[in-house]
């Protein structure tokens, strides 16, 4: 029978991995040039790339017995997707900023309706990195510092981004960068160990199955 790697891991550890660079490079983008418009799409997908991060992290989590994978997962997930839609927002605040209608963003950015679908949802994304991080720290599957760093990311993450401080923001995607950058090479280290031991899910067994 042949060995087969598990695409969603794999892939979950290469997105964990660019998923917080993204969001730094569209951040220094939006801080340090004008190029507001191309910084969003930076930050969109660095949001995009969250959503399986956060699958294979809660995934491998649940598998060591974590009861917070869940839940942690959910809020993050959900907060990823929101993160993702208010870039799109933003987008639009670009282009009317560059066409001269301050008074159109001011009118969109007092509209309660779209403020609370929007923005506000954006909060459970670090309270689900702060579960899932008590998570990892609580199984043990690493080193203790690992879910440190991913708290301290995640704590900065909203007081950059709502309280207006740059030096939070670039401070969260730096932590964030350092935890997911260990977290991602350990999934990637699980997806190898599972295709050299044949550790698979039911799933993968029986597609590898059908194939041999």
């Amino acid at each position: 029978m042949k060995h087969f790697k598990n695409p969603f891991i794999q892939i979950a550890g290469i997105c964990s991995i660019l998923a917080p660079l993204t969001l730094l490079a569209g951040d220094l983008l939006l801080v340090t040039t004008n190029m507001r418009f191309e910084g969003t799409i930076f930050t969109w997908i660095g949001c995009v790339l969250f959503v399986p991060a956060v699958f294979g992290l809660s995934n491998l989590l649940f598998e060591s017995g974590s009861r917070l994978a869940i839940v942690g997962g959910i809020f993050a997930f959900f907060g990823a997707i929101a993160g993702a839609s208010m870039q799109v927002l933003f987008r639009v605040y670009a282009v009317l900023d560059e066409a001269g209608a301050a008074q159109t963003i001011e009118l969109l950015r007092g509209t309660q309706k779209l403020v609370i679908s929007t923005q506000a949802i954006g909060i459970t994304l670090p309270v689900g990195l702060i579960l899932l991080a008590v998570g990892l720290y609580l199984s043990r599957l690493l080193n203790p510092f690992i879910p440190l760093l991913l708290v301290i990311g995640a704590v900065l993450f909203p007081v950059g981004r709502i309280g207006g401080f740059s030096a939070a923001v670039f401070g969260s995607d730096i932590f964030l960068t350092a935890a997911f950058g260990f977290i991602g090479g350990w999934i990637l280290t699980s997806s190898e160990i599972r295709r050299q031991t044949g550790n698979f899910s039911t799933d993968m067994q029986s597609a590898a199955a059908d194939d041999s």
